[in-house]
Formats: C-alpha cells, sequence, structure tokens
C-alpha cells in the first residue's frame, strides 16, 4: 500500500497499528489518537488518511477536519477521541546534520551499528522520523531491524 513502509506490511491486514506515515501526520497536525480510535475507523479510512497529503498548513487543516469527521461517527467511544498537542518546531528527524542523542544511545544498547551521517542526511523526512520513533525509551524496537536493513542502513 502507498504510503507504507515494508517492515510495515502485513499479509492479513497492514493497517491493523497506526502506520508511521499516519503518526508522521499526525504529529504534523498536533494530534494524538489512541489504538483504539483508529480501529474503530473502517479500512476504506484508514486507507484514506494514509494517503491524504499533510504538508501545507491548508492540506493540515484539511487533515485535522477529516479525522475529526470520522471519529465524530464514534463519540460514544470515549477512546475513540482526539487529544490536541503542541506541534514540535523543530523535531529531531529534520536535523539531517547528525543522529539524535537518544537514538544513538538506543542503537548502542542494542549493538546495532549508527548510521553515518551521510546515510542519515540521505533518508526522507519519514524514515529518519520512524528511525526516531523505533528507538525511543520504552519502544520494544520490533521492527528497528527490518527497517535499518528496508532503509540500506545494515
Amino acid at each position: 500500500m502507498l504510503g507504507l513502509f515494508e517492515f510495515e506490511q502485513d499479509g492479513r491486514y497492514p493497517l491493523r497499528r497506526i502506520p508511521m506515515v499516519m503518526r508522521f501526520n499526525l504529529d504534523a497536525c498536533g494530534i494524538k489518537i489512541s489504538l483504539t480510535a483508529w480501529i474503530t475507523l473502517s479500512r476504506e479510512q484508514r486507507e484514506e488518511l494514509v494517503c491524504m497529503p499533510c504538508e501545507s498548513d491548508y492540506e493540515k487543516d484539511l487533515y485535522r477536519a477529516r479525522l475529526a469527521a470520522m471519529l465524530a461517527q464514534h463519540a460514544d467511544n470515549p477512546d475513540a477521541s482526539i487529544e490536541l498537542v503542541e506541534v514540535e518546531q523543530a523535531p529531531a528527524w529534520q536535523n539531517r546534520d547528525g543522529l539524535p542523542q537518544n537514538m544513538i544511545d538506543s542503537l548502542q544498547e542494542l549493538g546495532l551499528p549508527l548510521p553515518t551521517n551521510a546515510h542519515w542526511s540521505g533518508l526522507s523526512d519519514l524514515q529518519r522520523f520512524a528511525l526516531i520513533k523505533l528507538t525511543r525509551s520504552g519502544h520494544k524496537n520490533a521492527n528497528l531491524l527490518p527497517a535499518m536493513k528496508e532503509f540500506g542502513l545494515l
């Protein structure tokens, strides 16, 4: 499916979990939703959100409105709501010059090689975002190795 990484593909149904592109868009819009909220959406709604553009301020406004309208249909479920959060002004994935320290620490702790600065800067915004999410503290790191392979880092 367009917008999904190979490591996110699930033979049964690839949108069971919130994919990185959706997490990326949610962060850009200042929105947080639970897995329960995601699951309440139909397959068609999930696919629509994954494919929707979300770069300009106008697109972000449309994205927020569309997601809110979709989840409004499930207003009887308190876990299927939107939480507004602050949009990070300088997220770590935007820095192409070097890896964030917490990512370095996680990779070293797991015994995985650090991407070179050239590799890091050559990744897409979404790839850098995904690696940062996959190496954050408390994350199970199950998709980290497949992601690194997919991104040509191993």
